[in-house]
């Protein structure tokens, strides 16, 4: 066995299932099925999918999914509906089962059975037998289980999950919007396609875009019509819908990564590639202060309570907040060079932004150019009370006061609501500033975000 294979070897004993937990996994599956087969008619049908009916789950995730299939004569409302009710029957409280409403296309149930640490999701979809009846997006997943089960070996149902634990460490591992990064079907999709996890990482390390796959033609290649079809540089055909792309959701930078990951392991194959390179807890802040003073950056840690409601709504509000705020500091002359946003406990929303020290108390604001139109009047009349009028070549300029003099001017007003105060389910007039001081309670979570960022 070679160094790649050895590698391999050792962190496949580390991640995948021992025999224990896949016989409790698939003995509270079956109890769940169990219970759902009394709850709901015989013409409903119930299916195990996803990653745990792929074999290709890690260990530790012991996740489930359950759909409730319903024939063509029902409305999407009526199975959404009927398919809820059916899903909270079977909760068990006296167990310390409990149950959330989460939503994807149409909502579905979250079922905890707590004392065990499994979670399992209850979706009704319409049964179907090929891709032209789907009425909802989830239809297809049942075709998803055939397809994988019938096509993927032993061997490859573990590179699978090799991949999909090299992607978890690398923090580019699932498709929600809040990482962009690689589905579980995806991945089995890819170790398909080109046949092993080492032939994959072989393969990416070359990768450039527009990146076209399709698993059952290897060697079709993409057209401008198709690239423009689906708009976008990475696109990997289902093979159980030709009209969708699995990769939509792999955002340029986790692609990115994904490369320099497969070529730093081609380059040199090293185990430490699939566990990071950690850092002690009690260090965290000492590791922020010296980061900065080697960077001569500043650390800004915003804090935010939240009300209570799910992460799925309230991380896309965090992240636009940076977004917006980080092209509200470029109108005043100011840089973010990096930036982070997540949530903590449900109840803490973070944002973090680190940036260089910058004293602007100018800022040139550019006007139009005197030689091709009639503008430059009105611009000088707009800024009559600027520090001076600049000419350089043929454009015209204002020299202004800057609103900030510095970028902790800009974050103490938006931690203190003076440039938004309330947003959504965000508010900012509760919010509060640190700088470069990151409170010790927080200090693990900053320093992971900050390594997450710089590293690769």
């Amino acid at each position: 066995m070679d160094k790649i294979e050895n590698i391999f070897a050792k962190v496949l004993k580390d991640i995948k299932p021992d025999d224990e937990e896949s016989r409790a996994l698939v003995a509270h599956t079956n109890e769940l099925v169990e219970r759902l087969k009394k709850a709901v008619p015989k013409d409903v049908e119930i299916v195990v999918v996803g990653s745990t009916a792929h074999g290709t789950n890690l260990r530790g995730d012991s996740d489930v999914d359950i759909f409730l299939l319903f024939g063509n004569g029902n409305s999407k409302d009526e199975i959404t509906r009927r398919g809820m009710a059916y899903a909270k029957s079977i909760i068990r409280k006296e167990k310390n089962e409990r149950y959330e409403i989460k939503y994807a296309e149409h909502p579905y149930v979250r079922v905890y059975l707590d004392d065990y640490g499994i979670k399992a999701d209850v979706v009704p979809a319409m049964k179907i037998h090929n891709i032209d009846e789907m009425v909802t997006a989830v239809d297809r997943s049942p075709l998803h289980v055939e397809f994988i089960n019938s096509r993927l070996t032993k061997k490859q149902k573990d590179d699978v999950r090799l991949l999909k634990y090299l992607l978890k460490v690398h923090h580019i591992y699932g498709a929600e919007i809040k990482i962009k990064g690689f589905s579980g079907y995806l991945c089995e999709l890819l170790i398909y396609s080109f046949g092993s996890l080492r032939a994959l990482l072989s393969a990416a390390s070359s990768f450039k875009v527009p990146l076209y796959i399709n698993p059952l033609n290897s060697k079709e290649k993409a057209t401008p019509d198709v690239i423009r079809k689906f708009n976008s540089d990475f696109i990997v055909i289902d093979p159980v819908d030709h009209k969708r792309n699995v990769a939509a959701g792999v955002s340029m930078e986790s692609l990115a990564r994904f490369v320099l990951i497969a070529r730093a392991f081609m380059k040199r194959p090293s185990i430490e590639m699939f566990y990071g390179h950690g850092f002690p807890g009690t260090r965290a802040r000492t590791l922020i202060d010296n980061f900065i003073e080697r960077s001569g950056l500043d650390l800004y840690l915003i804090r935010i309570p939240l009300p209570d409601k799910s992460e799925d709504i309230l991380w896309p509000q965090l992240k636009k907040v940076a977004d917006e705020t980080i092209d509200y500091a470029s109108k005043f002359g100011f840089d973010v060079y990096i930036s982070a946003e997540w949530i903590e406990h449900s109840e803490q929303g973070f944002i973090m932004f680190v940036a260089p020290r910058m004293h602007l108390k100018s800022r040139l604001a550019k006007g139009p150019d005197v030689l091709r139109g009639n503008f430059a009047e009105s611009f000088i009349e707009s800024h009559r009370k600027a520090l001076g009028i600049i000419v350089k070549g043929t454009g015209i300029y204002a020299l202004e006061k800057n609103r900030y003099s510095n970028i902790e001017e800009l974050f103490r007003a938006l931690a203190s609501g003076k440039i938004i105060g309330r947003r959504k389910d965000l508010d900012f007039r509760k919010a509060e500033l640190f700088v470069n001081k990151v409170p010790r309670e927080y200090a693990e979570s900053v320093f992971a975000q900050l390594f997450e960022k710089t590293s690769i």
